[in-house]
């Protein structure tokens, strides 16, 4: 017969069994509600190769990183900023590298143009193209973001904490200098008031990535109620291309354990303001972007921007080149 300490043992053992079965459970209902809410999200054509297209980025111990372009636009469907982010092998980091709408790149034939102008004549994959070849990485995904509509997310994360470096007023708000509590109409308010291109690029950046913090450490994707929200927000203002399909989302899911304070973001490397076509044009860092490059292909995003130290107080008066 069993002694006391045996019985014990097989209902600790069989309440563990329990615990954990129900919490498999629990993950795989609201990795299910997930998926669903973004199953109707709008899709735009795969990303299609091109003579020249850099190659996929390597595994390591199985697994690659998974690099996404995010085209921001506003009210009247312009670009208004671009971030290149990168998901590690690991699933447990995410970067996101700022690029401005008026970045100078390469369009068709070699032609110089704006990353925004290269947008609107050629959509999102002629972005990616043009962000391809700039940074000699190829990108995996591609998503269209429209800023005001994604900014209502900051209301259902319960609001967002971030660093203000400028006093400010606009519209009847005041920000002052230091750290800031955002409620959506405030993020909205303070990523578009102010005309200085890189100012306006390093809010978006700080709101997107305490936005990302805040679905991730919170429970926005374990309530039900804001899960069905978040997929009637998204799906009105994202479009994703083909590749990026509900089940390719559901094992990314399962797969990442991102870390709070492994979501960063920091500014392309630039070298100064330019003038096309009578317009203000900016001109990235070429001596700079080989170590960028580098830095992508070995997953070493991280090491690569605590490197770069405060890099967006140099940038609010770039130099003319």
């Amino acid at each position: 017969m069993r002694n006391r300490s045996d019985r014990l043992v097989a209902v600790a053992t069989l309440g563990a069994f329990v615990v954990v079965t129900g919490v498999l459970g629990l993950v795989s209902l609201y990795l299910g509600a997930v998926t669903q809410a973004l199953s109707d999200v709008p899709r735009s054509a795969p990303l299609a190769d091109y003579p020249g297209r850099p190659a996929p980025a390597a595994e390591v111990a199985g697994v690659a990183p998974v690099r996404y372009l995010v085209l921001v636009t506003d009210d009247h469907g312009d670009l208004a900023s671009a971030y290149l982010a990168q998901l590690s092998g690991r699933r447990d980091a995410l970067q996101l590298i700022s690029l401005p709408a008026n970045l100078l790149v390469s369009g068709d034939g070699g032609a110089e143009t704006t990353l925004s102008g290269r947008f609107a004549s050629a959509h999102g994959a002629g972005a990616v193209e043009s962000v391809e070849r700039l940074l000699s990485t190829r990108v995996d995904h591609l998503i269209e973001l429209k800023l005001d509509e994604f900014l209502r997310l900051v209301d259902v994360v319960g609001g967002i904490r971030v660093e203000n470096r400028a006093e400010m007023s606009a519209e009847g708000w005041h920000f002052p200098s230091g750290g800031l509590q955002l409620s959506a109409r405030e993020a909205s308010v303070f990523v578009g008031a102010n005309r200085q291109a890189m100012t306006r690029l390093e809010r978006t950046e700080a709101v997107l990535v305490q936005l990302v913090r805040g679905v991730v450490s919170g429970d926005a994707l374990t309530n039900p109620a804001k899960v069905e929200t978040i997929g009637t927000i998204l799906r009105g203002c994202l479009i994703v291309d083909a590749g990026l399909t509900p089940g390719e989302i559901r094992r990314m899911a399962l797969d990442m354990h991102l870390r709070v304070e492994n979501i960063n973001g920091t500014p392309l490397p630039l070298a100064g303001v330019s003038e096309l076509a009578g317009a203000p044009v900016t001109v990235a860092d070429e001596s700079r972007l080989g170590e960028l490059a580098d830095a992508f292909a070995a997953d070493q995003l991280e090491a690569w921007a605590d490197r770069q130290g405060a890099p967006w107080a140099p940038l609010v008066t770039l130099p003319p080149r």
